[in-house]
């Protein structure tokens, strides 16, 4: 795996974008286990935060883990939550964003929930589905690019994918897609059930005081020439419709899109045949987006 480094300044690239996306060395992390099951990895520095809870947790020099006597999903809920708001109440988080995600060693289980701004600092996968909504213009591909707005606590000013969320507990996969095109696109639902699935794209991304362990279920989605997105929840400063070509010289040569983005849209330019098989990263690219 691509070793810890800094964000070059200089000109970008397809496969700089996947690279940045998976920067982090396992020997900065101890594994967060329960059952003896690896459910998440967490920073060295941060260890002292949990050895603060030793009703909740053991901890060892390369393992943090789960005291077996709680073992009901509501449970590991109550108590997980006292060690995540501790760690946001020591600055090592965003704020609570009191949206809940399932914790698992797969999609579709849940052991107990965390709130979405703890996630990163526990080292567990979350989930996520982005769209990419487009228009046919001939042979050639129009793309629906928002911008977020500037008072976004993240990525403020970023362009997007069409739309992009988080994936919450209690919802399926395809009730938070409706969900989220319609707060972030005001697509109807008799729209979105037509969006095509396309497969997930995983990244490891190693930050301050965690790891960003992601998997993003992608989907494309044609929409009528006639219709234009319209953001609901005050995330999208506006929306422009771009040339397929032009997206893609953007992803390729700046950091403009929100950085996991950049792989949505290098997935959907191989997919449609926008980025070529002569390009002289083609296969790497391909292999960098199958990383789980």
């Amino acid at each position: 795996m691509f070793g810890v480094s800094g964000w070059r300044n200089a000109r970008m690239s397809f496969l700089e974008h996947i690279e940045n996306c998976n920067r982090h060395d396992t020997a900065n992390f101890v594994r967060f286990s329960m059952a003896g099951r690896r459910i998440g990895w967490i920073k060295q520095h941060v260890v002292p935060y949990f050895a603060a809870f030793p009703d909740i947790v053991s901890c060892s020099v390369d393992e943090i883990t789960v005291n077996p006597a709680l073992d009901t999903s509501a449970v590991l809920t109550r108590e997980m939550s006292r060690i995540g708001k501790s760690l946001a109440e020591a600055g090592l988080t965003n704020t609570l964003r009191q949206e809940q995600y399932a914790v698992g060693t797969r999609f579709g289980e849940t052991l107990f929930e965390l709130d979405r701004a703890v996630v990163p600092i526990f080292g567990m996968r979350a989930y996520g589905v982005h769209l990419t909504g487009f228009v046919r213009d001939g042979d050639n591909f129009l793309i629906w690019v928002p911008r977020r707005t500037l008072d976004r606590p993240t990525y403020p000013g970023k362009l997007d994918n069409t739309v992009a969320g988080g994936q919450p507990a209690g919802l399926s996969l395809a009730e938070n897609l409706e969900k989220e095109c319609a707060e972030e696109a005001g697509l109807p639902s008799d729209m979105v059930r037509r969006a095509r699935p396309t497969g997930t794209i995983g990244y490891r991304l190693e930050i301050e005081h965690g790891l960003r362990d992601d998997l993003i279920f992608s989907y494309d989605l044609e929409l009528p020439p006639d219709f234009s997105p319209k953001n609901c929840d005050g995330e999208v400063e506006d929306f422009q419709l771009w040339p397929a070509e032009k997206v893609m010289s953007v992803v390729e040569s700046t950091d403009r899109f929100k950085f996991n983005c950049n792989l949505v849209l290098i997935d959907f330019f191989i997919r449609h045949g926008v980025i070529k098989s002569s390009h002289p990263d083609y296969s790497q690219l391909r292999d960098g987006l199958s990383i789980q």
